[in-house]
Formats: C-alpha cells, sequence, structure tokens
C-alpha cells in the first residue's frame, strides 16, 4: 500500500510497515533510495519505481515519501506498440536485471490492452523463471493465446494409396508461469483453439487387363514358282475358275473370279494385281494367273485399365486465438477423384476438419475414398489439434488467481 499523499500525516510505523517490515525501530538513514530496504532500478529495467522521488543521499525528510511506495510497476500504454497489441511478453524483460531481485514487482494491462501470440510454441504473457518478490500481474485487458494451425490435405493416389492427412495443431497457451505470482483478472485470459486436422487423400482407382476383340492379319504373300503361298485364276476357253494355296494346302476350286473366300475364322483375299501368268494353248487355251493372297482371322488382345487418380485431402482450418480472431476457419473438402472412361475412377480427398474456437480441441477430418473397383485406399484423418491452456503453471511455482471476468480455457494451480 502506497504511502498518502501530502497533506496527511506520516509516521515512522508506516513508513516501516511499507519500506521494512517487522517491528524493530527504524532511522531515516534506514529509508534511502539504493539502500537495503528500497531499490533503485537497474540500467534496463523498463519498470517504473513506485519510490523514484526518494532521495539516495544527504538530507531526507518524511515529506519526501508522500505517495511513494515499495516496488517496481511496469504499465502497458499504446505508446510504442503497433495499434493496442503486444506480442510474445517475456516478464524478465520488463524488469531486466531486476527479475531475480527480492523486490515487489506489478505488471498492469489496462483495458485498451491486447497480449498475443502469433505462435503456438510462445505465451501471450509468460512469467519466466527465477522471478523473485512478490509477482503480481493485473489484467483489465485481453490475453490471448495462439490458434493451433490447422493439419496439412493428404496427398492425392498417383501410384497406390492416397496420403494421410497431418494432425491439427495445438492451440497456444495464454500465460504461462513459472515463478510465483498472483493474477488478478479483471479482463478476458483466452486460450488458443487446436487446429482442425487435415482429410486423407482419395485412393488411385484399379489397374487392370481387358480382353478386347481384334483382327490380326497374314500376307501379302506370293511365293513364285512354288505356290506355297498364292491366288491362282484360270481363264480362256474353259470355264472361269480360282483356287488358292496357303502353305502348300490348296482350297477348292471356286467358279468364277472370286476375290475372297473365308473358311473357318480366316478370311482370303486376293491380291490386286497379278504378278504372274502361265499360259496353255492346247487341247484348249486358257491362261493361269497368280496374285499375292493374304488373309485376316480375329484375335483377342489385352487391353490396360489404368487407374485414374485419386483427389487431394481437404486442409485442416486454423483453430481461432490472436492469430485468428474472427472465430476457427473451416476445413477444405477434398477434390474430386480423376473420372474418365474406361479407367475406373480415382477416389475422393476427405474433407480437413475445423479450427476450434477459443479454448476448443479442433474437429477431426474425413479419411480419403478408395479408388473405383477395387482400386487402392485412401489415406487416413490426421488427429484434431487439442485445446490450449488459458494458465500454464509449472512446478515448482505457485499461482494464486483470482478472476473477476473472462477466463476461457483451463487455469493450472
Amino acid at each position: 500500500m502506497a504511502i498518502p499523499s501530502s497533506g496527511q500525516s506520516l509516521s515512522f510505523s508506516a513508513l516501516r510497515t511499507e519500506f521494512v517490515g517487522g517491528n524493530s525501530a527504524i532511522s531515516l538513514g534506514d529509508l534511502y533510495r539504493g539502500g537495503s530496504n528500497i531499490a533503485k532500478k537497474a540500467g534496463d529495467n523498463t519498470a517504473t519505481n513506485l519510490a523514484a522521488s526518494v532521495a539516495t543521499s544527504g538530507t531526507i525528510d518524511t515529506s519526501d515519501y508522500y505517495s511513494q511506495a515499495k516496488g517496481f510497476t511496469f504499465t502497458y500504454t499504446t505508446a510504442g506498440l503497433s495499434g493496442s497489441s503486444a506480442t510474445d511478453q517475456d516478464a524478465s524483460t520488463l524488469f531486466g536485471d531486476d527479475w531475480d531481485l527480492d523486490y515487489p514487482k506489478n505488471i498492469l494491462i489496462p483495458s485498451d490492452i491486447t497480449l498475443g501470440s502469433n505462435n503456438t510454441s510462445e505465451y501471450a504473457l509468460e512469467i519466466n523463471a527465477s522471478g523473485a518478490g512478490t509477482i503480481t500481474v493485473t489484467n483489465n485487458g485481453n490475453i490471448i493465446g495462439a490458434g493451433g494451425a490447422g493439419g496439412s490435405a493428404g496427398a492425392a493416389g498417383t501410384s497406390s494409396t492416397g496420403g494421410n492427412g497431418a494432425d491439427g495443431g495445438a492451440g497456444g497457451d495464454a500465460i504461462k508461469v513459472a515463478s510465483d505470482c498472483t493474477i488478478v483478472n479483471n479482463g478476458s485470459i483466452l486460450a488458443g483453439g487446436g487446429g482442425g486436422a487435415g482429410g486423407g487423400g482419395g485412393g488411385k482407382g484399379s489397374t487392370s487387363q481387358q480382353q478386347q476383340q481384334g483382327t490380326a492379319q497374314q500376307g501379302p504373300t506370293y511365293v513364285n514358282n512354288t505356290p506355297t503361298y498364292a491366288w491362282s485364276m484360270w481363264q480362256g476357253q474353259i470355264p472361269e475358275k480360282s483356287q488358292f494355296t496357303w502353305n502348300n494346302q490348296s482350297s477348292q476350286e471356286f467358279s468364277g473370279q472370286v476375290t475372297s473366300y473365308t473358311s473357318g475364322q480366316y478370311t482370303y483375299y486376293r491380291g490386286p494385281a497379278a504378278l504372274s501368268s502361265y499360259t496353255v494353248f492346247e487341247p484348249l487355251y486358257y491362261v493361269i494367273t497368280s496374285f499375292n493372297i493374304r488373309r485376316t482371322f480375329p484375335q483377342q488382345q489385352q487391353q490396360q485399365l489404368v487407374g485414374e487418380n485419386g483427389g487431394a485431402g481437404g486442409a485442416g482450418g486454423l483453430g481461432r486465438g490472436f492469430n485468428n480472431q474472427p472465430g476457427g476457419d473451416s476445413g477444405a473438402s477434398g477434390s474430386s477423384g480423376t473420372s474418365s472412361t474406361p479407367g475406373p475412377d480415382g477416389g475422393a480427398g476427405g474433407a480437413g476438419g475445423n479450427g476450434g474456437g477459443y479454448a476448443q480441441a479442433g474437429s477431426s477430418g474425413s479419411a480419403g475414398s478408395a479408388g473405383a473397383s477395387s482400386g487402392s485406399a485412401g489415406g487416413s484423418a490426421g488427429s484434431a489439434g487439442a485445446a490450449g491452456l488459458a494458465v500454464e503453471k509449472t512446478s515448482p511455482a505457485s499461482l494464486t488467481f483470482t478472476n473477476n471476468g473472462t477466463v476461457t480455457g483451463t487455469v493450472q494451480s
């Protein structure tokens, strides 16, 4: 409690209570600033010395102590801040080399100030280890942890199984306490929400073999003087006729100028132009003309049906936090698998989970779908990110917490 302002009576017992403690007799010589009872500020201490008007030497009077108090107080102001917020604040930095001094320290956050963090591995405000003296934080503003990152999407299955979605990131803690302290909350302390899980990628459609009817062809073939493969035609003073030979096997004779003939699964064709001829003069005149020959036949062919690629999963949403104050983001939808004919379609990617609100875990994502026709499996969804804490306390620090405002999240005791 500060010494009263001028105009009021001031007793040595009041000075002893404020600056020394106990019941022993004191003199004004015990109450110089920079002595054993009233500290001077270290050069890197950015707080205000509540006894700054007390003399360090020379003549001293009880009136020098009006409105003075024992302790250092750091009060956040908008001066020097980007807007009205500050991030990743370390109490030890505020008090510099006096952090481990056994002397009262106060941190005051006014109603127009917000402390936050954009990184879940950091804290909006950290009461660092090795702090000494009574440490009191009075929050009239807002202290907000970071929102957890959404899990990345599972990759599309382009050769086999779809990729697994990544886990959502845990939400950030608003305050960390690693030294004994008291927190009085008259404003808001909000833990970060967890990130949504990433959706799994869709699996690739199956790859299979399919029988397909085709047509094979042999020829054209003609072997001169050895009618192993030939088409022959007789014309002249005898009835016209045709006959073919394939691999020394001759067909029946056909009347007229026949140009094709089907036998079983084979169809034989006469070539378009004569390649040789032989003339007989007696007893009747006729000409034997030879042509190339070819044949066709049906053939089963294997066709490979290549499965189409699966779709990518959707990314998880960012959790609500200082870095995402409007709210937890929705997870993205998964992409459709590729579709075509005749290849089996790829599976659709799973949707990402939504980011959680303040102090809420993120949502689970969806697994990717398997590819069509017993294709490859879809990828698994990631796990949702856990919620952050309003206040994280590490052992052996002790915490006295008084809440007169809003706290969203767990306060570890």
